[in-house]
């Protein structure tokens, strides 16, 4: 063929292939979020992709972490990666792009014939990433797109998705896509067999247990496949939460900061303690009922067929609770199940975990606390009355109310009560706050006349938006925030968590720290300014004053016009003290 004949080369990732953000590389590859699952399916056992996606990486990368489906057709080996990655650090770019075309030049006929393998035919759309969606996905989407496939490349590879993982689940301040119901109760009680029947029957279920191949105990890697990378463990979970419908109630197992060796992302432990828009469902069975359930479990004749699981289990407790347990007490144990006596064993592990869960029970922040009696160990009829009780109206109860008491009584008082006719009531009325007049995401945004107030902590990479009026805007002269803030008060504007949105921009972050029971505030992780706190376990938010800086909406406002324009931060002005018995200075 003459040069005239010889088709022109695409250069690499420019014509011929298409860039997707993360969201419309997800949705090639798994279709729209929010869809939800059918009645008995686990959010994380994903079904067939829509199409092929490549993960070129290393076959180490792809082992420590890929994205859900991908499957690994490397551009180099481990070696070779190192190799070009060591020259490129010492030598350049040039150096290191000659020492890659070294080693994948002679293959690149193995990577279509890999990428054949897979089912791909000719003409068939493709999706490619890399780490950063550089010069690896670069360069086999121009070969791939050369041969006829459509071609599509993830901007930002992997990388982005990771990110994606961290809003989703990862970071302290990630939202809840949908009510959290938190199952609860003392080891034995059977909360993953109840999660199933749940899920059987209709629920949406994430089972972090499951997804961490553990079931949470010092025996809970037996029997069990290894468990994932924290990486892979938070790329599925992320992905299982994106299929969630947001409207329907996610249960999840009252689990702590890890599951064996796997950590518990920090959204979904922050989840777990507040149950926000949901409840706690704390599962009570009598002791005899979870000895049963716990010989069942560990010392079925099944289990007791294989071989050295007994050792397995002596291994446990020596290994796993011999500090906890004490060395008499773990002598005791050894010899009972040498002795074969399971369920005096399972009785004396029960003593221990039921002191270590009434403790970590009396950390939840869930504004609802449902106490549910199981009066068999029969997961079906368990599941039937934790969704009875789910279900059923009700107050939040007294444990979810009660506030630490480390935090001091607040007391409202008026510095001035002639200029304060509006003047709220006091932190425990703020329920009833929440409850009152509190607008839905969807009403708030349809309602053109509704103020709408934004801002931004020091660096702006942090955006706060509130719609509506808010609850209440006081001066605060707590302990708590005078420390924190290090001024002699500090002022918020109180609003239901539904009326206020933060934004991060790419790579920012939030530190979190629960400061008493119910109240957990956030800064921006780069300038360190306080941009929201949330109260009541997730219900209200207070965003201080500073935060908002401009508004629009309620008429022709603007910030030029002062208090008093309709609409406008007259609703900003500061009505009310809160602990102003503990002042340090009077503001008038």
């Amino acid at each position: 063929a003459g040069m005239g004949e010889f088709p022109a080369l695409p250069a690499p990732a420019t014509q011929g292939v298409e860039k997707l953000g993360i969201e419309a590389f997800l949705d090639a590859l798994h279709g729209p979020a929010g869809r939800g699952v059918a009645a008995g399916e686990d959010p994380a056992a994903f079904p067939p992709t829509r199409l092929l996606a490549v993960d070129v990486r290393s076959p180490a990368e792809f082992e420590t972490g890929h994205i859900p489906g991908a499957v690994n057709i490397p551009l180099f080996s481990n070696e070779a990666r190192a190799a070009v990655g060591t020259a490129y650090t010492q030598k350049g770019r040039f150096e290191a792009i000659r020492l890659g075309l070294s080693h994948t030049g002679p293959g690149f006929s193995n990577l279509l014939d890999t990428l054949m393998g897979h089912g791909a035919k000719l003409g068939d759309s493709v999706l490619v990433y890399c780490w950063r969606g550089g010069m690896r996905s670069g360069s086999v989407a121009w070969l791939f797109s050369l041969c006829g496939f459509t071609v599509r490349t993830l901007e930002g590879g992997y990388r982005s998705y990771r990110r994606w993982c961290k809003t989703i689940v990862g970071n302290a301040h990630a939202p809840a896509p949908a009510p959290v119901m938190v199952l609860g109760g003392c080891t034995g009680v059977g909360k993953t067999a109840v999660l199933h029947e749940l899920r059987r029957l209709g629920e949406q279920v994430i089972d972090l247990e499951g997804l961490a191949n553990h079931r949470g105990s010092a025996f809970g890697a037996m029997g069990q496949a290894p468990q994932p990378s924290n990486e892979a463990f938070e790329n599925v979970l992320a992905l299982a939460v994106r299929r969630l419908v947001p409207g329907r109630a996610m249960w999840l197992e009252h689990e702590g900061t890890h599951v064996g060796k796997v950590l518990v992302p920090f959204g979904v432990a922050s989840w777990v303690v507040n149950a926000p828009g949901g409840a706690m469902v704390v599962l009570e069975m009598d002791t005899l009922l979870r000895v049963k359930r716990l010989v069942e479990d560990y010392c079925s004749e099944e289990n007791l067929k294989e071989e050295k699981w007994v050792d397995g289990l002596k291994e446990c407790i020596s290994a796993g609770l011999a500090k906890k347990l004490g060395g008499n007490r773990v002598k005791e144990a050894l010899q009972l199940l040498d002795a074969g006596k399971w369920e005096e064993v399972a009785e004396m592990l029960l003593g221990y975990y039921d002191k270590l869960y009434t403790r970590w029970l009396s950390q939840t922040q869930a504004a609802r606390t449902l106490r549910v009696s199981c009066p068999t160990a029969e997961a079906a009829a368990n599941a039937a009355l934790a969704l009875q009780a789910a279900s059923a109206p009700g107050e939040a109860s007294e444990e979810g109310r009660r506030q630490s008491k480390d935090e001091e009584p607040p007391s409202t008082t008026c510095s001035s009560p002639s200029s304060c006719p509006a003047a709220a009531g006091p932190l425990e009325d703020m329920q009833d706050k929440a409850s009152k007049g509190s607008e839905t995401k969807e009403e708030l945004s349809q309602s053109e006349n509704v103020p709408r107030f934004e801002g931004a902590c020091f660096c702006g990479e942090v955006k706060v938006a509130c719609r509506g009026e808010p609850r209440s805007v006081s001066y605060c002269h707590c302990s708590i925030c005078r420390r924190l803030s290090g001024a002699p008060f500090s002022c918020q504007a109180l609003f239901t968590s539904e009326q206020v949105e933060l934004t991060l921009e790419p790579g920012a972050g939030l530190n979190s720290m629960r400061t008493s029971r119910g109240v957990e505030r956030h800064r921006c992780a780069s300038c360190l300014a306080p941009v929201r706190a949330t109260v009541l376990g997730g219900r209200l938010s207070a965003v201080p004053l500073g935060m908002i800086t401009s508004w629009r909406g309620g008429g022709n406002s603007s910030p030029s016009e002062g208090l008093g324009a309709a609409g406008g931060p007259e609703c900003l002005r500061p009505r009310h003290h809160l602990y102003y018995g503990n002042r340090v200075m009077d503001v008038r």
